[in-house]
């Protein structure tokens, strides 16, 4: 028989977080999501909740084996309450899933820091002229004694203007598309490297920006993963992400709901609460539809990543639509509070914002469904 119940333990984990939610990240979201500076005190009591070390080994200090379940929990648990805050185990997570196959060195060093909270690491893959096309970077890792030089640069990265070091994907000299491509640990201090600040529409405490790098040296101490094997290693991670990020943008939407649904109760018109007019109770009625059927598919997708079963098709099918579902019942909220949905004063067109970006970011919908659509062709026709 299917379940679709939660363990004993993933509930009092959400439980925990819940509370924290709705006490700590729900009042100062307005404010902290209309700064550019990043919230590095929060940061550090997720740390100390112990999730940001979700899926990380337990002598870093993390949980252990990786659990997209409780991972996916935590992301649409804290974005409730804070959608940017939110993305951190995500981040973290993607970065320390490739860093346990960096050296001791490097795997000492970042681990701790990053699953405490006390720094804070960026994934650099996107160029000016590969977005999508991600396998067309043309960052090069020229061979040295003793390691690379790097020269290129990297735009449009999360966490750039936040992070202390970056994991930066180039290519070996001639090669192309995804072969010769390695990863690499770049401490953003380091001679050579210089990060500036994209102002964006939304997200702004996650410090958008680029960076650029002119003959950095990087020593052999600091490759990640296998020589020529980078692009494969860091998309086999976005699988779970990607879900991941889906069930971040339906928290966000969640709570809005919620506000508007206490909003129509509230607001009269007419002799009645507007939520007794269908116009405003369909509205509600319908992206609560949505979100519900949004969501199952990505703990369906989390769920397989866990029994080792395929799901890049069902994970893409989490970051295309999710986020589409999330911000159109956003707007619905908007709509059913009337001007005051629009008002910076209140934090329903801040989400609005910070939830859009994930209908680009971590791959377009576009791309998503080239994935899907693959999948389905590769499969063939089928008899019944």
């Amino acid at each position: 028989m299917v379940s679709f119940e939660f363990s004993d333990e993933q509930s009092e984990f959400q439980k925990t977080l819940a509370e924290f939610t709705r006490k700590q990240l729900l009042p100062g979201y307005r404010d902290r999501a209309a700064s550019t500076t990043f919230p590095f005190d929060i940061l550090r009591q997720l740390g100390e909740l112990g999730v940001l070390g979700i899926g990380l080994p337990e002598q870093y200090g993390g949980t252990g084996a990786e659990d997209p379940i409780m991972l996916g929990l935590a992301t649409e648990t804290l974005a409730y309450g804070d959608v940017n805050l939110a993305s951190a185990p995500i981040q973290i997570g993607l970065i320390g899933s490739q860093l346990v196959h960096a050296s001791d060195e490097v795997r000492q060093h970042y681990l701790p820091a990053m699953i405490e909270g006390r720094e804070t690491v960026a994934i650099a893959l996107t160029e000016p002229g590969s977005g999508s096309d991600a396998a067309a970077m043309t960052t090069v890792a020229r061979p040295v004694d003793g390691g690379w030089r790097l020269t290129g640069e990297k735009t449009a990265i999360s966490w750039a203007c936040n992070a202390s070091a970056a994991l930066i994907y180039a290519r070996d000299p001639g090669s192309k598309r995804a072969a010769g491509v390695s990863c690499y640990l770049v401490p953003l201090d380091a001679e050579g490297v210089s990060v500036h600040h994209m102002p964006g529409m939304g997200c702004l405490p996650l410090g958008w920006g680029s960076i650029h790098l002119d003959d950095v040296l990087v020593p052999e101490s600091h490759l990640v993963g296998e020589p020529g094997k980078g692009f494969q290693a860091v998309m086999s991670h976005f699988d779970f992400s990607r879900a991941a990020i889906g069930l971040m943008c339906l928290g966000a939407a969640q709570v809005s709901l919620d506000e508007a649904a206490t909003y129509a109760t509230d607001r009269h018109a007419f002799g009645k609460p507007i939520a007794d007019y269908q116009g405003v109770s369909f509205q509600i009625a319908e992206h609560t539809t949505y979100l519900e059927a949004a969501r199952w598919m990505c703990y369906h997708a989390l769920w397989l990543r866990e029994e080792n079963k395929p799901h890049t098709s069902l994970a893409s099918m989490s970051k295309w639509w999710p986020p589409v579902v999330a911000k159109n019942a956003i707007e619905a909220a908007m709509k059913i509070h009337g001007n005051l949905g629009y008002s910076t004063e209140f934090p329903l067109q801040q989400r609005h914002r910070d939830v859009m970006a994930y209908l680009v970011a971590d791959g377009t919908a576009e791309i998503q469904k080239r994935i899907i659509a693959k999948d389905v062709f590769d499969r063939g026709s089928v008899v019944y």
